[in-house]
């Protein structure tokens, strides 16, 4: 079954979300009571400490004309966040994506091969 096989990560493309910077996702409470930091790039998990030990990480392609960071990003007028975006998620829960891995082991020992 090839889709049961670990994929190697998709390197992204030059215009996806890898160039639009980081997104800080700060004071999140985890499920056994810990207040984390999260950072995200390029769509993936970058980094997770304790609570205000993380910064946004800036690339290239999120600073401004002239390489100079303005003031801290803020949500945009249209309600996005700017690239090297901040979202703080105190007093909120974070939980992983929710999944089902159960199987039908009657089915699987059964079936004809």
């Amino acid at each position: 079954m090839p889709d049961s096989q670990p994929q190697p990560p998709h390197s992204p493309s030059p215009s996806g979300p890898a160039d639009r910077g980081s997104l800080l996702l700060s004071g999140a409470r985890l499920t056994d009571g810990r207040t984390v930091d999260v950072r995200l790039h390029g769509g993936r998990i970058e980094a997770v400490g304790t609570a205000g030990s993380l910064t946004p990480r800036r690339t290239l392609g999120s600073l401004p004309p002239g390489g100079v960071p303005g003031p801290g990003p803020r949500p945009g007028s249209d309600g996005h966040l700017n690239p090297g975006g901040h979202l703080d998620l105190g007093g909120y829960l974070l939980l992983p994506a929710p999944a089902d891995p159960h199987v039908h082991a009657d089915t699987a020992l059964t079936a004809d091969a």
